[in-house]
């Protein structure tokens, strides 16, 4: 009997000290209701098991008034009771007979009870029996009003009427409707940083356009001729981009065809000098020869390969150099291709290698860190890679895209 009574006390102590490590743990990482909800649990199974110990205790009959032991037992119970019921967290029990049971004051608020929960959907207690004491489940309950979402944390203990299961539920729709306004809010960034992307250099070559037809010459209509194909193929393109986030809020499924690496390496160049010419950002192009056919999204590798060019811009632009200068080289590469994009900005630390195509990821002060992860995720999606070269003394960032 002593050596069960140790091991419970040992039991509870290890809850304890598990449930505040975890709770520290939590509450550092910015996950303040985890951290309310590992305390509860492990405050509350603590109490629990100290209770079976307490009541465990054998009592010396000889020296106690008859009713002694069922006095300290019921003076034990308001006392453990007192202290459950001080958690503002609602805690049930699920036991193996299937009933469920408010155990503190907060429990038989949520649910209107003195003690059985009524669960005629079910929801409740097929998420108490199927989650685990590794992992936090969720559950969706309508108690009297708006239907709310309430995180689940389980622990099993040992009571006179067998193994029995506590649960905590800590409600987190606050939580979740600020994570999907902060979700919406990235969404707005993602799509406005995509569109100005693409319509600055559009506005200029427009712009531009409208200059050759003035001029009236043979050479100027064919070079506004061209320009206008450009701006109409890239709205196209962005189009297709937009409509994709507005309905599935990520990128489109690819739709590839055979396109000239060529004819897509001239396009983003005019792109390019659209916009950063008036920053005196040079740019170099290198055509493959021959020129090869290759299968993929011209608007996705389009976009992806217009993020890459600009990410480029801004190195060169921001490291001060007296020429700013990119490049983009475009070969075959064993079955498919291979597109580099060079600057002589200031490069990319190994510390931040990591990290450069994580969404929202930025060493810069107005950056987004939207256009290189959607660049990976756009040449991704069509079997593709995007990598970053290691960082190199006399040379900016280089990225390589395969397909």
């Amino acid at each position: 009997m002593a050596s069960s009574r140790l091991v419970r006390l040992f039991a509870a102590q290890a809850i304890v000290g598990g449930g505040a490590a975890l709770a520290v743990f939590t509450w550092r990482a910015g996950l303040p209701a985890n951290a309310l909800l590992a305390s509860v649990v492990a405050m509350a199974a603590a109490v629990w098991t100290l209770a079976q110990v307490r009541s465990a205790e054998p009592k010396d009959a000889a020296a106690l008034p008859a009713d002694a032991p069922r006095l300290d037992q019921e003076r034990e119970r308001r006392t453990l009771q007192a202290y459950l019921d001080q958690a503002p967290t609602p805690l049930v029990t699920l036991d193996p007979a299937g009933r469920l049971t408010a155990v503190n004051r907060a429990a038989r608020r949520l649910f209107r009870t003195d003690a059985a929960v009524a669960d005629a959907s079910g929801e409740l207690h097929a998420a108490v029996a199927a989650a685990t004491p590794a992992a936090r489940g969720r559950v969706r309950l309508g108690t009297g009003g708006a239907p709310r979402t309430y995180a689940l944390s389980v622990v099993e203990v040992v009571s006179a009427g067998g193994v029995q299961r506590l649960a905590a539920l800590t409600d987190i729709q606050a939580e979740l409707q600020t994570a999907e306004a902060a979700a919406l809010k990235e969404l707005l960034r993602v799509l406005s940083h995509e569109i100005m992307n693409s319509l600055t250099p559009l506005a200029s070559l427009a712009q531009s356009a409208g200059e050759l037809l003035d001029e009236g010459t043979p050479q100027a209509l064919e070079q506004a001729r061209n320009a206008v194909g450009i701006v109409s193929r890239r709205t196209e393109g962005l189009h297709h981009f937009v409509e994709a986030y507005r309905k599935l809020a990520r990128l489109p499924d690819p739709a590839p065809r055979p396109v000239s690496l060529r004819s897509l390496l001239r396009e983003a160049a005019s792109l390019f000098e659209a916009r950063w010419a008036s920053e005196r950002v040079e740019l170099q192009l290198v055509l493959p020869d021959p020129d090869v056919l290759v299968r993929l999204d011209p608007a996705l590798t389009g976009q992806a390969l217009l993020n890459l060019l600009t990410n480029a811009a801004e190195a060169a632009i921001e490291a001060g150099r007296a020429r700013r200068r990119v490049s983009v080289e475009g070969r075959a590469a064993g079955g498919g291709i291979a597109i580099v994009v060079e600057d002589n900005g200031g490069g990319v630390s190994p510390a931040c290698a990591a990290e450069v195509f994580r969404p929202f990821f930025t060493t810069k002060a107005g950056g987004s860190g939207i256009g290189l992860s959607l660049a990976h995720q756009a040449i991704a999606s069509q079997g593709g890679d995007l990598v970053l070269a290691p960082e190199a003394s006399d040379r900016g960032a280089r990225f390589t895209i395969t397909l």
